[in-house]
């Protein structure tokens, strides 16, 4: 099937790719069905596009490959309804903010987005936890390498 993207214009996706939020993400709940594809080849910014408002696309990032260190409980409640057996299933993305210049891009960290690959099933996730912050920026760690 064919959808209209906001960064790509129209794509083909299959129907068994669609990924599926019951509840909805935060601040959109007409949008409840999402395809993921990676921005462009050898990114590591992976896109969320709703599948019937091409208007609404997250770009978004694997934490856990940047920041080692990055974990959080799901809940008996979460693991139910997204229908998860194995952490092998889950992609755990943060919503990238990229204003200017990309090296002031920020991941959000205190609201990532759970998907169980293997269910088609997504919810995005506010943690209970307050270590994380909702504005990471993601290449401070580099530079402060860089300068020292």
């Amino acid at each position: 099937m064919e959808i209209m993207t906001r960064d790509f214009g129209k794509i083909e996706i299959d129907k068994e790719d669609i990924i599926k939020f019951p509840q909805a993400v935060p601040g959109f709940p007409e949008d409840k069905e999402f395809v993921i594809f990676p921005l462009g080849e050898d990114s590591p910014f992976i896109v969320l596009q709703s599948v019937n408002n091409e208007k609404l696309a997250f770009i978004t990032i694997e934490p856990g490959n940047y920041l080692k260190d990055y974990e959080f409980e799901i809940s008996d409640e979460l693991a139910k309804k997204l229908k998860i057996k194995k952490n092998e299933d889950l992609l755990i993305l943060s919503i990238a903010t990229i204003k200017g210049d990309i090296q002031n891009m920020t991941i959000n960290l205190a609201a990532p987005v759970i998907i169980n690959l293997k269910e088609k099933l997504g919810k995005q996730v506010i943690l209970d936890e307050d270590h994380y912050p909702v504005k990471y920026r993601l290449f401070a760690e580099q530079e402060k390498e860089l300068i020292e």
